[in-house]
């Protein structure tokens, strides 16, 4: 076979489907396109709350590695990168032992590298899709305005393209009230008051739920806290999941039964807020406000390769669980676990010439590496692109005058803040 041909069916194909895209006679599947949307690596906790006793050593966990690429960061003209708001905040409050709230620690770059070599083993050795030599224009990279996902960007070039240390490669970035990679709250009046209302839902279903009662109490009686000691499941899960991944000494009564069941509990509130099902209340239309924008730009850039436009053969967006999450949901996954650090979701458009000369495009999701079961595709096999987009993705497709429209709307202004439920201030919009 040629650069960038192999035949689809390379697993996971039940043989009762035999989709048209399998086992096809008629020559090699071309890949054209390939996007991929990932969260950052392992960083410090965004929360102090839980964060007694625990310090952190200077110079070990955080600073930079060592043969990263040079990146260019600008705004989405090319112009000078626009001032952070809410990363600024979080990178004045300095940790015990010298790292900052939300930096991405080395453990982590080194996570966002083993993910661009995965995508080096995948796109250059197996496929041929890519060249193993960089070149300008190759890799397109977005980011959200943090030093986390920036650097992780930064990473994953790298373990893409070691060898490329003469280039600068700019990556774009936007003000958060720009952004398509999360929830735009500060600029969205009207996901700003669905949000509200889901918080305000979750906060008072959990005053008459036992289970939380009940976990509430396991918590407070692991950690020696107080009876009337408030537990932000969401701030939690975010100490625990830093502190173990790094290595950091847990409470001595956290169990793992009690860590997964927090696990659950926080992505259950999380998921409420950022990704509720399209079978709840607001779910299509929180997901269409929070992700319309970014999977317009996706499937934008399908077409545009599906109909032979000379465009940058991989698209990288660098963002957070908070991408993730609504990403999966509008893709009708409902998440039990929270997404781990480096959680990524591919999106592959393959084309393939039929006996008639005409060309078929076929889009494959992966999550994590792994093709991803959908609800009526459950075998992760390959998807009709025009299939894709009307059964999975058209609901929630917005366009940049339909989006500004759409979020005049007004709502419920008396509900709580998001953060009532999500517990401790945290900032919803970039976990």
């Amino acid at each position: 076979m040629g650069a960038a041909s192999v035949l689809l069916g390379e697993k996971l194909v039940s043989p009762t489907l035999s989709p048209p895209i399998f086992h096809c006679s008629a020559g090699p599947d071309q890949l054209k396109l390939v996007q991929i949307v990932f969260r950052h690596g392992a960083r410090t906790p965004l929360t102090d709350s839980y964060w007694d006793g625990v310090r952190w050593e200077a110079g070990s966990d955080c600073g930079t590695l060592s043969g990263a690429l040079r990146i260019a960061l600008t705004d989405m003209n090319g112009g000078p990168q626009p001032p952070p708001s809410h990363d600024a905040v979080q990178a004045r409050t300095q940790l015990p032992g010298g790292c900052t709230k939300g930096e991405l620690t080395k453990p982590g770059q080194r996570q966002a590298r083993e993910l661009g070599s995965w995508l080096r083993q995948r796109y250059i050795d197996k496929f041929g899709f890519l060249p193993p030599d960089y070149r300008e224009g190759l890799v397109l990279g977005r980011t959200t305005n943090y030093r986390r996902t920036t650097a992780t960007l930064q990473g994953v070039l790298t373990g893409l393209y070691p060898e490329a240390q003469q280039h600068v490669i700019s990556i774009q970035t936007a003000p958060d009230v720009d952004e398509i990679l999360f929830g735009r709250t500060d600029s969205c009046d009207r996901l700003r008051n669905l949000m509200k209302a889901q918080a305000r839902a979750l906060k008072e279903s959990a005053q008459t739920d036992k289970r939380i009662h009940e976990l509430e109490r396991s918590v407070q009686s692991a950690m020696g806290l107080p009876e009337d000691h408030r537990v932000h499941f969401t701030d939690l899960h975010d100490a625990l999941t830093s502190m173990r991944f790094h290595g950091k000494p847990l409470p001595q009564g956290m169990s793992e039964d009690l860590l997964l069941a927090i696990n659950h509990e926080a992505t259950r509130r999380m998921t409420s807020l950022v990704a509720p099902q399209a079978s709840e209340q607001h779910g299509p239309e929180m997901l269409r406000l929070s992700m319309g924008p970014l999977f317009e730009q996706i499937v934008g850039r399908m077409a545009a390769a599906a109909n032979g436009a000379n465009t940058s053969p991989l698209f990288m967006y660098s963002g957070h669980d908070t991408t993730i999450m609504p990403i999966l949901a509008t893709l009708g996954v409902q998440l039990k676990d929270w997404p781990e650090y480096v959680s990524n979701v591919v999106f592959e458009l393959w084309e393939r010439k039929t006996e008639e000369g005409q060309s078929k495009h076929y889009v494959r999701v992966l999550y994590n590496k792994e093709p991803l079961s959908l609800a009526k595709h459950p075998q992760g096999e390959p998807i009709e692109l025009e299939e894709f987009e009307e059964v999975y993705l058209k609901p929630y497709i917005v366009s940049a005058q339909q989006y500004r429209e759409e979020c005049k709307l007004t709502f419920d202004h008396t509900a709580p803040a998001p953060s009532s439920a999500v517990g401790g201030g945290s900032a919803v919009q970039g976990l």
